[in-house]
């Protein structure tokens, strides 16, 4: 277990930097992503914090991804690439991020470069008394189709009426944990439905959540697979059996 106030000091002001921050991003049709994201997480990280490391999950893409995410390693040597030879899926690729983490702080954001990590910069100080910060989509700069902020809008309806709570944009990949959160809450499920599981977890913990407005990208290269029915379906499912206590 962390020590409370040993966290607390090295956030106390706003210019400080944090002691140490783990940051992985899960990586599938990012050939072209990917080396648009890293310089810019590597320049921001060696801004921020002492000591860092960079994760990049590769999902077992078809394209290049791989290839590039090896280059990148190379070229940032606390830069690390962890290979699936199948590819496992959004849910279970961001489970082994957080596993793979080791610091005192843990970001993570998708390999599709679809939110920019400097948006965190004027909020790091939430942790001062948050266990957790997390993005949400300001509607008035979301830079998606109306059929994904349909999408969006319901799943995050249907969370807070279905275990009758409140979480805000459950799925803006942009967020930081502490470690003593991720400590404490066992995550099972492997689908998209992680993100909620996580926070709903970590709101039945007690622990605090607060948020912070972001802007989302239009991906400007790659392949979306959220909204692949297979994707949905898995989803649900995990979603009803955490409600039913099964998961």
């Amino acid at each position: 277990m962390f020590n409370n106030k040993a966290r607390e000091k090295n956030i106390s002001r706003a210019s400080d930097k944090l002691s140490s921050i783990s940051f992985f991003c899960p990586a599938y049709h990012d050939e072209k992503n990917l080396p648009m994201l890293i310089p810019k997480v590597h320049k921001f990280l060696s801004n921020i914090a002492d000591i860092f490391e960079i994760i990049i999950i590769e999902d077992g893409s078809p394209d290049n991804t791989g290839g590039v995410a090896d280059e990148l390693s190379l070229k940032y040597s606390n830069a690390r690439v962890i290979h699936h030879k199948n590819n496992l899926g959004y849910g279970a690729t961001l489970k082994q991020g957080f596993q793979e983490s080791c610091y005192e702080y843990v970001m993570y954001t998708d390999g599709d470069y679809q939110y920019d990590v400097y948006e965190f910069e004027p909020y790091l100080n939430l942790l001062y008394d948050a266990d957790i910060i997390s993005g949400y989509v300001d509607n008035n700069r979301k830079a998606v189709s109306t059929v994904r902020k349909l999408q969006s809008f319901l799943f995050n309806t249907i969370i807070c009426v279905f275990f009758v709570t409140y979480v805000k944009d459950i799925n803006c990949s942009l967020k930081i944990y502490k470690r003593h959160v991720l400590d404490n809450i066992i995550i099972r499920s492997d689908s998209a439905f992680i993100d909620a599981e996580m926070l709903l977890r970590a709101k039945k913990a007690n622990f605090v959540i607060k948020y912070f407005p972001v802007t989302h990208y239009q991906r400007e290269a790659g392949i979306a697979n959220g909204s692949k029915p297979n994707v949905i379906l898995k989803t649900i499912l995990d979603m009803i059996k955490f409600r039913f206590g099964v998961l």
